[in-house]
């Protein structure tokens, strides 16, 4: 970018106006520009582990915070009742005014106070949205520079949100927003990003590799009942993911890096 902050190089292909649910007007621009500046290496790697309570885990032993968007799903929920409400309500004076067969019926549109229902609503739930994708693009950007050889978990998301006790935290997390993150700004910025199978990546022991077998999810710590060693749950599979991400990558011939 330039000094006052006018892209250089672009070419506009296409563009979109929005109207949001909110009533905000929103200009979505489709863009040519050159290749993104790289990166510099840092000749580190690291694993990664998603999980509910914190969305990333790190194999060096740091933990990034899931946002926390219970305040703004609080608001969206009771703007939610109040819209359901008021438009129920709404709907049965039509009703009225039509088998009344009045000069003027009214219609929806001309009750306020439902449509007012309505946009403070999608207000707090577009806020929960954007500030998560904030925070979602500050920390993927902050690993990709911070890391030259990111692996992580091949999840399917989709399948794991069909166990319903677990949905609606997995959604809240976006591991699959997370991911897509990381894929893209890997490619942009000369960096290389490993999926891994997920398998056993909790239940083996990241020290002598024995296999303990399946833990109910309340257990966060465990000791390997073979060497004795103490493992903090999330780090341990983070560890285990980023051992499984170097053998991937030799077996297509490169080298992993040192940190």
């Amino acid at each position: 970018t330039s000094k006052n902050g006018v892209l250089q190089n672009t070419k506009i292909k296409r563009y979109t106006v929005l109207l949001e649910p909110t009533g905000k007007y929103y200009l979505s621009l489709q863009v040519e520009i050159s290749e993104p500046e790289k990166y510099s290496l840092t000749d580190k790697q690291v694993g990664i582990d998603v999980g509910v309570a914190d969305l990333a885990i790190l194999s060096n032993g740091l933990k990034y915070p899931s946002f926390n968007s219970s305040y703004f799903e609080k608001k969206a929920k009771i703007w939610q009742k109040k819209y359901s409400r008021r438009r129920h309500l709404v709907k049965l004076l039509v009703l009225q005014n039509k088998n009344k067969r009045v000069l003027c019926p009214r219609s929806l549109e001309s009750f306020a106070n439902w449509q007012k229902a309505q946009k403070s609503k999608a207000k707090y739930q577009a806020k929960a949205a954007n500030q998560r994708r904030d925070y979602l693009h500050k920390l993927t950007t902050h690993l990709v520079k911070q890391y030259d050889v990111i692996a992580t978990e091949d999840l399917k998301t989709k399948n794991l949100q069909k166990n319903h006790h677990l949905a609606k935290s997995i959604a809240n997390a976006s591991w699959r927003m997370f991911r897509q993150m990381l894929e893209y700004k890997c490619e942009w910025y000369g960096k290389k990003l490993i999926a891994v199978d997920p398998k056993n990546t909790s239940r083996i022991c990241s020290k002598c590799g024995y296999n303990s077998g399946a833990k109910p999810l309340e257990i966060r710590e465990w000791t390997c009942s073979k060497c004795q060693t103490k493992h903090d749950r999330d780090i341990n599979a983070a560890v285990n993911i980023l051992h499984k991400g170097s053998t991937k990558l030799s077996g297509q011939g490169l080298a992993m890096v040192t940190s």
